[in-house]
Formats: C-alpha cells, sequence, structure tokens
C-alpha cells in the first residue's frame, strides 16, 4: 500500500513538472494592452529630446537679431511648441532643429565679410583648410536635400525657400562664413522635410 501511494505520489509529481514551467496566462485585457518597456522609453526619449531642442532653439533665439528670415524660424519655433503640446514630439523635435539652424545660419552671417575680403580668408590654428572644404560640404547639403524633396515629392515653399537662399549664399561668395551659413540652411530644410514625412 505504501509503496502503491510512493509511486501515484511520484507519478502525479513527474507530471506536474511541464505544467510548472508554462508561461504565466496574459493579464486580463487582452494582448497589446500593456506596451512593452522598450516602447514606453522610446517615448520618453522623444519627449527628452524634444524639450532639449526647444529649448536650444529659444537661447538661439534670444540672441540673432532681427533679419527676414529670423521671422521664419520664429514662426517654426512656435510650431514646435504647439506639437510639443499636442505630444507629436518628434515633428516638435524637428522643427525645433530646423528653426535653430536658421538661427546658427544667421549667426553665421552676422559675421560674413563684405564682398572685397578675401575668398579663402587664412585662419590661424590650420583652420584654412576648413575655410576651404566648407563650400563643397555646402554644396554636397544642398544636393542632399534637393534629392530627398525630389524623392519624398515634398512641395513645402519654406524647404525651397531655404535652398534658394542657401545657394544664393555660395554664390555671393566662398567664405567660410557664407559657406557655413549656406550649410546650416541646407539643414534646416532637411529637418522640415523630416517633420513632414514623420520619421
Amino acid at each position: 500500500m505504501k509503496k502503491q501511494m510512493l509511486r501515484f505520489l511520484t507519478v502525479s509529481a513527474l507530471l506536474a513538472l511541464p505544467a510548472l514551467a508554462q508561461p504565466a496566462p496574459p493579464p486580463p485585457g487582452g494582448p497589446g494592452m500593456v506596451p512593452p518597456p522598450s516602447a514606453l522609453n522610446y517615448g520618453y526619449r522623444e519627449l527628452e529630446r524634444a524639450q532639449r531642442e526647444l529649448s536650444r532653439a529659444q537661447y538661439l533665439a534670444s540672441i540673432v537679431g532681427p533679419a527676414p528670415l529670423k521671422r521664419e524660424a520664429d514662426a517654426l519655433l512656435q510650431q514646435a511648441q504647439r506639437d510639443y503640446q499636442a505630444q507629436a514630439y518628434f515633428r516638435a523635435s524637428e522643427r525645433a532643429k530646423a528653426a535653430a539652424s536658421i538661427y546658427e545660419a544667421l549667426r553665421f552671417l552676422e559675421v560674413a565679410p563684405g564682398p572685397a575680403a578675401s575668398a579663402y580668408p587664412a585662419y590661424p590654428g590650420g583652420r584654412g583648410r576648413k575655410a576651404y572644404e566648407a563650400p563643397y560640404r555646402a554644396q554636397e547639403a544642398i544636393a542632399r536635400v534637393e534629392y530627398e524633396a525630389s524623392y519624398y515629392q515634398v512641395n513645402q515653399p519654406l524647404v525651397n525657400q531655404l535652398l534658394g537662399e542657401a545657394k544664393r549664399l555660395l554664390a555671393a561668395g566662398a567664405d567660410l562664413a557664407r559657406a557655413e551659413a549656406a550649410h546650416r540652411l541646407a539643414r534646416a530644410a532637411h529637418h522640415l522635410i523630416r517633420a513632414e514625412r514623420g520619421f
């Protein structure tokens, strides 16, 4: 009798082992109701990035003098703030980056030399090479944005305006300040395209 009871308990324990190894049943509410932790972290990172870019753009707006493009950048910054309030953090971040790039371009234009200045000024500390390469980097950025605008069929007036101004700056002179300003305007157009397409 004892042997039978022991055998019965052993067999019952062995049969119960696979049941113990099964995963826990899903929580009430059905599948997909609880987002994975990585999705929560991604949303928090987007929010944090938008806050950082908005703060940066607001600071740059406060140190740039009046200019026609500044009005466009200010309007972009306000739109980015509205996107942030609507919890569209990616769009807020990209529009804030576009505004910041325009502000940076305006800062470069504030120190751009006049038409009589040398095309490739010699800077101390080996910066002459940077001044030489700057127009090529700007041309590459402009070409890249033109390709993106064509590929994604973007017909946004501000993108076209920024690209036109970048080309005009490069045609006006090959100095470092104008080339960097043109590069920043092309980057602003790139961020606007990203904001519109959503990725």
